[in-house]
């Protein structure tokens, strides 16, 4: 019965895992990836974010990224790959 809890335990354990990093990986995207900013804000969004109500501006992850944009908690954009 300890086997069985054990080997339980450890599936377990290797599945949460691998789902974890499947979710990094796919939120990984090129600099070319288009994401929104505000006027004022300090964030980069995905289009449908409820936060981007009063301005939304297009503009490429690689280029908000070097502007200093960090990425919207809410919305969960794309990170540039190697930066998870």
């Amino acid at each position: 019965m300890k086997e069985i809890i054990r080997r339980c335990f450890v599936i377990t354990f290797v599945i949460t895992f691998v789902c974890i990093f499947a979710v990094a990986v796919a939120y990984a995207a090129a600099p070319d990836t288009v994401v929104f900013v505000t006027k004022t804000g300090s964030k980069y969004h995905r289009e449908d974010c409820s936060t981007l109500r009063s301005s939304k501006i297009e503009t490429t992850l690689g280029k908000a990224v070097a502007e200093g944009y960090e990425p919207c908690e809410l919305c969960r954009p794309p990170v540039l790959d190697g930066e998870e």
